[in-house]
Protein backbone atom coordinates (compact mmCIF):
# COMPACT_ATOMS: atom_id res chain seq x y z
CA UNK A 1 0.00 0.00 0.00
CA UNK A 2 1.57 3.27 -1.14
CA UNK A 3 1.42 6.23 1.24
CA UNK A 4 1.41 9.75 -0.16
CA UNK A 5 4.89 10.43 1.17
CA UNK A 6 6.19 7.13 -0.25
CA UNK A 7 4.78 8.06 -3.66
CA UNK A 8 6.50 11.47 -3.64
CA UNK A 9 9.81 10.12 -2.34
CA UNK A 10 9.84 7.35 -4.94
CA UNK A 11 9.69 9.71 -7.90
CA UNK A 12 12.21 12.02 -6.24
CA UNK A 13 14.53 9.01 -6.14
CA UNK A 14 14.03 8.45 -9.86
CA UNK A 15 11.72 5.47 -9.37
CA UNK A 16 8.26 4.78 -10.75
CA UNK A 17 5.53 4.67 -8.10
CA UNK A 18 2.11 3.03 -8.42
CA UNK A 19 1.16 6.30 -10.15
CA UNK A 20 2.59 9.83 -10.25
CA UNK A 21 1.80 11.98 -7.20
CA UNK A 22 -0.77 14.66 -8.05
CA UNK A 23 -1.88 18.00 -6.64
CA UNK A 24 -3.06 21.45 -7.68
CA UNK A 25 -3.31 24.86 -6.05
CA UNK A 26 -5.11 28.18 -6.26
CA UNK A 27 -5.45 31.42 -4.32
CA UNK A 28 -8.17 31.98 -1.72
CA UNK A 29 -8.26 35.76 -1.90
CA UNK A 30 -11.03 36.14 0.69
CA UNK A 31 -9.18 34.10 3.32
CA UNK A 32 -5.49 34.85 2.85
CA UNK A 33 -5.01 38.24 4.51
CA UNK A 34 -6.76 38.26 7.90
CA UNK A 35 -4.35 36.27 10.02
CA UNK A 36 -3.43 32.62 9.62
CA UNK A 37 -6.60 30.90 10.93
CA UNK A 38 -8.84 31.52 7.89
CA UNK A 39 -6.07 30.64 5.45
CA UNK A 40 -5.22 27.44 7.32
CA UNK A 41 -8.89 26.46 7.23
CA UNK A 42 -9.07 27.11 3.46
CA UNK A 43 -5.92 25.13 2.70
CA UNK A 44 -6.92 22.16 4.85
CA UNK A 45 -10.39 22.09 3.33
CA UNK A 46 -8.85 22.16 -0.18
CA UNK A 47 -6.51 19.32 0.71
CA UNK A 48 -9.06 17.09 2.41
CA UNK A 49 -11.79 17.70 -0.18
CA UNK A 50 -9.61 16.55 -3.09
CA UNK A 51 -7.26 14.17 -1.25
CA UNK A 52 -4.11 15.53 -2.90
CA UNK A 53 -0.82 13.62 -2.66
CA UNK A 54 1.13 16.73 -1.62
CA UNK A 55 0.19 20.16 -0.31
CA UNK A 56 1.46 23.24 -2.11
CA UNK A 57 0.59 26.24 0.05
CA UNK A 58 -0.65 29.36 -1.76
CA UNK A 59 -0.18 32.32 0.61
CA UNK A 60 -1.00 35.85 -0.44
CA UNK A 61 1.48 37.17 -2.97
CA UNK A 62 2.11 40.41 -1.06
CA UNK A 63 3.60 39.15 2.18
CA UNK A 64 7.19 39.88 1.13
CA UNK A 65 6.48 43.52 0.36
CA UNK A 66 4.54 43.85 3.61
CA UNK A 67 7.64 42.76 5.54
CA UNK A 68 9.55 45.76 4.15
CA UNK A 69 6.70 48.26 4.58
CA UNK A 70 4.50 47.72 1.55
CA UNK A 71 0.86 48.70 1.99
CA UNK A 72 -2.03 46.93 0.22
CA UNK A 73 -5.77 47.31 -0.19
CA UNK A 74 -7.19 43.85 0.50
CA UNK A 75 -10.67 45.03 -0.44
CA UNK A 76 -9.46 45.67 -3.98
CA UNK A 77 -7.85 42.75 -5.78
CA UNK A 78 -6.54 42.83 -9.32
CA UNK A 79 -6.89 39.15 -10.17
CA UNK A 80 -5.02 37.34 -7.39
CA UNK A 81 -2.97 40.39 -6.35
CA UNK A 82 -4.21 42.90 -3.78
CA UNK A 83 -3.88 46.47 -5.02
CA UNK A 84 -0.57 48.02 -4.01
CA UNK A 85 -1.17 51.32 -2.20
CA UNK A 86 2.50 51.96 -1.45
CA UNK A 87 5.46 49.99 -2.75
CA UNK A 88 8.65 49.96 -0.66
CA UNK A 89 10.90 50.98 -3.57
CA UNK A 90 10.09 53.93 -5.83
CA UNK A 91 13.61 55.15 -6.63
CA UNK A 92 17.26 54.24 -6.16
CA UNK A 93 17.45 55.88 -2.71
CA UNK A 94 14.74 53.52 -1.42
CA UNK A 95 17.04 50.53 -1.96
CA UNK A 96 18.87 51.62 1.20
CA UNK A 97 15.69 50.90 3.19
CA UNK A 98 15.75 47.20 2.30
CA UNK A 99 17.74 45.98 5.27
CA UNK A 100 18.18 42.46 6.64
CA UNK A 101 15.14 41.43 8.70
CA UNK A 102 14.79 38.67 11.31
CA UNK A 103 13.38 35.42 9.94
CA UNK A 104 10.31 35.76 12.16
CA UNK A 105 9.62 39.42 11.41
CA UNK A 106 5.96 40.40 10.89
CA UNK A 107 4.44 38.50 7.96
CA UNK A 108 7.17 35.85 8.16
CA UNK A 109 6.06 34.97 11.71
CA UNK A 110 2.50 34.63 10.43
CA UNK A 111 3.65 32.25 7.69
CA UNK A 112 5.67 30.16 10.16
CA UNK A 113 2.56 29.88 12.34
CA UNK A 114 0.53 28.93 9.25
CA UNK A 115 2.94 26.16 8.24
CA UNK A 116 2.90 24.73 11.78
CA UNK A 117 -0.90 24.67 11.84
CA UNK A 118 -1.15 23.02 8.43
CA UNK A 119 1.45 20.42 9.39
CA UNK A 120 -0.74 19.55 12.37
CA UNK A 121 -3.92 19.55 10.28
CA UNK A 122 -2.65 17.35 7.45
CA UNK A 123 -3.10 13.95 9.07
CA UNK A 124 -2.56 11.73 6.01
CA UNK A 125 1.20 12.21 5.76
CA UNK A 126 1.06 14.30 2.57
CA UNK A 127 4.29 16.28 2.11
CA UNK A 128 3.92 20.04 2.53
CA UNK A 129 5.63 22.63 0.33
CA UNK A 130 5.60 26.28 1.40
CA UNK A 131 5.72 28.85 -1.39
CA UNK A 132 8.74 31.15 -1.43
CA UNK A 133 9.75 33.62 -4.13
CA UNK A 134 13.38 33.87 -5.23
CA UNK A 135 15.25 36.99 -4.01
CA UNK A 136 15.15 38.74 -7.40
CA UNK A 137 11.42 38.11 -7.74
CA UNK A 138 11.00 39.69 -4.31
CA UNK A 139 13.02 42.72 -5.44
CA UNK A 140 10.75 42.97 -8.48
CA UNK A 141 7.72 43.00 -6.21
CA UNK A 142 9.33 45.52 -3.84
CA UNK A 143 9.68 47.80 -6.89
CA UNK A 144 5.89 47.44 -7.37
CA UNK A 145 6.47 45.69 -10.69
CA UNK A 146 3.61 43.31 -11.47
CA UNK A 147 4.93 39.77 -11.92
CA UNK A 148 5.62 38.93 -15.54
CA UNK A 149 2.41 37.52 -16.99
CA UNK A 150 2.37 33.83 -17.73
CA UNK A 151 1.17 34.12 -21.31
CA UNK A 152 1.59 37.78 -22.21
CA UNK A 153 4.66 39.52 -23.54
CA UNK A 154 7.19 40.63 -20.95
CA UNK A 155 8.33 44.24 -20.81
CA UNK A 156 11.81 45.33 -19.77
CA UNK A 157 10.59 48.87 -19.19
CA UNK A 158 10.32 48.66 -15.40
CA UNK A 159 11.99 50.06 -12.31
CA UNK A 160 13.93 46.93 -11.35
CA UNK A 161 15.62 46.53 -14.75
CA UNK A 162 16.39 50.27 -14.78
CA UNK A 163 18.02 50.06 -11.34
CA UNK A 164 20.06 47.03 -12.38
CA UNK A 165 21.67 49.15 -15.07
CA UNK A 166 21.90 52.47 -13.23
CA UNK A 167 22.77 51.26 -9.73
CA UNK A 168 24.16 47.72 -10.03
CA UNK A 169 26.21 47.81 -6.81
CA UNK A 170 23.25 49.04 -4.80
CA UNK A 171 21.00 46.42 -6.38
CA UNK A 172 23.49 43.68 -5.46
CA UNK A 173 23.61 44.91 -1.87
CA UNK A 174 19.81 44.93 -1.73
CA UNK A 175 19.59 41.43 -3.19
CA UNK A 176 22.05 40.18 -0.57
CA UNK A 177 19.92 41.72 2.21
CA UNK A 178 16.79 40.07 0.79
CA UNK A 179 18.62 36.74 0.47
CA UNK A 180 19.90 36.90 4.06
CA UNK A 181 16.39 37.66 5.28
CA UNK A 182 14.86 34.79 3.32
CA UNK A 183 17.62 32.49 4.56
CA UNK A 184 16.75 33.31 8.17
CA UNK A 185 13.05 32.76 7.42
CA UNK A 186 13.84 29.48 5.67
CA UNK A 187 15.85 28.26 8.64
CA UNK A 188 12.89 28.90 10.94
CA UNK A 189 10.65 26.73 8.74
CA UNK A 190 13.28 24.01 8.37
CA UNK A 191 13.67 23.93 12.16
CA UNK A 192 9.94 23.23 12.32
CA UNK A 193 10.27 20.21 10.03
CA UNK A 194 9.07 21.63 6.70
CA UNK A 195 9.23 18.98 3.96
CA UNK A 196 9.86 21.33 1.04
CA UNK A 197 9.56 24.72 -0.63
CA UNK A 198 7.89 25.72 -3.87
CA UNK A 199 10.56 28.14 -5.04
CA UNK A 200 9.05 30.71 -7.38
CA UNK A 201 11.61 31.68 -10.01
CA UNK A 202 8.60 33.26 -11.79
CA UNK A 203 9.41 34.61 -15.26
CA UNK A 204 12.83 36.12 -14.66
CA UNK A 205 14.45 33.62 -17.03
CA UNK A 206 12.15 34.48 -19.93
CA UNK A 207 14.03 35.25 -23.14
CA UNK A 208 12.06 38.48 -23.58
CA UNK A 209 12.78 39.81 -20.09
CA UNK A 210 16.26 39.62 -18.57
CA UNK A 211 19.14 38.74 -20.87
CA UNK A 212 21.07 35.57 -20.01
CA UNK A 213 23.94 37.78 -18.80
CA UNK A 214 21.60 39.79 -16.54
CA UNK A 215 20.08 36.60 -15.18
CA UNK A 216 23.54 35.18 -14.49
CA UNK A 217 24.52 38.36 -12.62
CA UNK A 218 21.36 39.35 -10.76
CA UNK A 219 19.41 36.11 -10.26
CA UNK A 220 21.48 32.92 -10.20
CA UNK A 221 24.02 33.86 -7.47
CA UNK A 222 21.25 34.69 -4.99
CA UNK A 223 19.32 31.54 -5.86
CA UNK A 224 22.37 29.47 -5.08
CA UNK A 225 23.03 31.30 -1.80
CA UNK A 226 19.48 30.69 -0.61
CA UNK A 227 19.40 27.10 -1.83
CA UNK A 228 22.47 26.35 0.27
CA UNK A 229 20.34 27.12 3.35
CA UNK A 230 17.30 25.31 1.95
CA UNK A 231 19.25 22.07 1.35
CA UNK A 232 17.74 20.16 4.31
CA UNK A 233 14.31 20.28 2.64
CA UNK A 234 13.14 19.43 -0.87
CA UNK A 235 13.34 22.30 -3.37
CA UNK A 236 10.69 22.55 -6.08
CA UNK A 237 11.56 25.31 -8.58
CA UNK A 238 8.77 26.88 -10.63
CA UNK A 239 9.69 28.75 -13.82
CA UNK A 240 6.69 30.56 -15.26
CA UNK A 241 5.66 31.88 -18.66
CA UNK A 242 6.48 31.90 -22.35
CA UNK A 243 10.03 31.06 -23.46
CA UNK A 244 11.04 30.64 -19.82
CA UNK A 245 14.19 28.60 -20.50
CA UNK A 246 13.76 25.85 -17.89
CA UNK A 247 17.14 24.62 -19.12
CA UNK A 248 18.70 27.42 -17.01
CA UNK A 249 17.79 25.33 -13.96
CA UNK A 250 18.76 21.93 -15.38
CA UNK A 251 21.76 21.56 -13.09
CA UNK A 252 20.63 23.61 -10.09
CA UNK A 253 20.96 21.93 -6.64
CA UNK A 254 17.22 21.20 -6.56
CA UNK A 255 14.90 18.21 -6.41
CA UNK A 256 12.01 19.18 -8.70
CA UNK A 257 11.63 21.45 -11.75
CA UNK A 258 8.16 22.67 -12.70
CA UNK A 259 7.59 24.57 -15.95
CA UNK A 260 4.65 25.18 -18.32
CA UNK A 261 5.14 22.94 -21.33
CA UNK A 262 1.84 24.39 -22.61
CA UNK A 263 3.41 27.85 -23.05
CA UNK A 264 5.04 28.83 -26.34
CA UNK A 265 8.77 28.23 -26.59
CA UNK A 266 9.08 25.73 -23.73
CA UNK A 267 10.25 22.09 -23.99
CA UNK A 268 7.78 19.26 -23.49
CA UNK A 269 7.68 17.42 -20.19
CA UNK A 270 8.67 14.12 -21.80
CA UNK A 271 11.85 15.73 -23.23
CA UNK A 272 13.24 16.08 -19.68
CA UNK A 273 15.53 13.01 -19.85
CA UNK A 274 17.38 14.67 -22.75
CA UNK A 275 18.44 17.80 -20.85
CA UNK A 276 17.44 17.68 -17.17
CA UNK A 277 19.90 16.41 -14.57
CA UNK A 278 18.94 12.87 -13.55
CA UNK A 279 18.70 13.92 -9.91
CA UNK A 280 15.90 16.41 -10.72
CA UNK A 281 12.28 15.27 -11.11
CA UNK A 282 10.18 16.99 -13.79
CA UNK A 283 6.76 18.33 -12.80
CA UNK A 284 3.69 19.56 -14.70
CA UNK A 285 1.48 18.05 -17.34
CA UNK A 286 -1.86 19.91 -17.58
CA UNK A 287 -2.50 23.38 -19.00
CA UNK A 288 -4.04 25.34 -16.12
CA UNK A 289 -5.87 27.59 -18.61
CA UNK A 290 -8.37 24.78 -19.18
CA UNK A 291 -9.72 25.20 -15.65
CA UNK A 292 -12.55 27.62 -14.91
CA UNK A 293 -14.07 27.12 -18.38
CA UNK A 294 -16.31 24.08 -17.89
CA UNK A 295 -13.74 21.90 -19.69
CA UNK A 296 -13.71 18.85 -17.44
CA UNK A 297 -13.64 16.46 -20.40
CA UNK A 298 -10.66 18.23 -21.99
CA UNK A 299 -8.83 18.30 -18.67
CA UNK A 300 -9.28 14.56 -18.25
CA UNK A 301 -8.10 13.90 -21.81
CA UNK A 302 -5.05 16.16 -21.43
CA UNK A 303 -4.10 14.46 -18.18
CA UNK A 304 -4.41 10.98 -19.68
CA UNK A 305 -2.28 12.10 -22.64
CA UNK A 306 0.45 13.28 -20.26
CA UNK A 307 0.34 10.03 -18.29
CA UNK A 308 0.73 8.07 -21.51
CA UNK A 309 3.73 10.16 -22.62
CA UNK A 310 5.33 9.95 -19.19
CA UNK A 311 4.60 6.25 -18.56
CA UNK A 312 8.27 5.33 -18.12
CA UNK A 313 9.48 8.65 -16.67
CA UNK A 314 9.13 9.37 -12.92
CA UNK A 315 7.41 12.76 -12.56
CA UNK A 316 5.01 14.80 -10.45
CA UNK A 317 1.65 15.60 -12.00
CA UNK A 318 0.36 19.16 -11.63
CA UNK A 319 -1.24 21.97 -13.59
CA UNK A 320 1.31 24.20 -15.31
CA UNK A 321 0.57 27.03 -12.87
CA UNK A 322 -1.96 28.24 -10.30
CA UNK A 323 -5.60 27.48 -11.10
CA UNK A 324 -8.27 30.08 -11.79
CA UNK A 325 -10.29 31.39 -8.86
CA UNK A 326 -13.46 30.10 -10.53
CA UNK A 327 -12.18 26.55 -11.06
CA UNK A 328 -15.10 24.12 -10.94
CA UNK A 329 -15.43 21.01 -8.84
CA UNK A 330 -16.12 18.74 -11.83
CA UNK A 331 -12.90 19.95 -13.49
CA UNK A 332 -10.87 19.02 -10.42
CA UNK A 333 -12.64 15.66 -10.18
CA UNK A 334 -11.86 14.95 -13.84
CA UNK A 335 -8.19 15.82 -13.28
CA UNK A 336 -7.96 13.56 -10.23
CA UNK A 337 -9.90 10.69 -11.83
CA UNK A 338 -7.58 10.66 -14.84
CA UNK A 339 -4.54 10.80 -12.55
CA UNK A 340 -5.77 7.80 -10.56
CA UNK A 341 -6.63 5.60 -13.53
Amino acid sequence: MWTKKDRVLAVLNGELADRPPVSAWRHFVDKEHSGSALFVEAMLDWHHTYDWDYVKLQPRASYYEEAWGGVFDFDNYEGVLPKCVKGPIGCAEDLEKITVLPGDHGPFAEQIETVKAIQEGVTDGAPIFQTMMCPTSILQKLCAVNPIGRYRAASRDDLMVTLMHEQPDLVHRTLKNITDTMAAYSQKMIDNGLFGVFYGATGLSRSTYLTKEEWEEFVKPYDLMLMEVLKPCKIMVHACGLEVNPEYFAHYPIDILHWPESATGNPSLDSAPLWLDKSITPMGGCDERLFGQHKAEEIGAATRHTLKRMKEIPFILAPDCSLALNTYDDELRAFIAAAHE
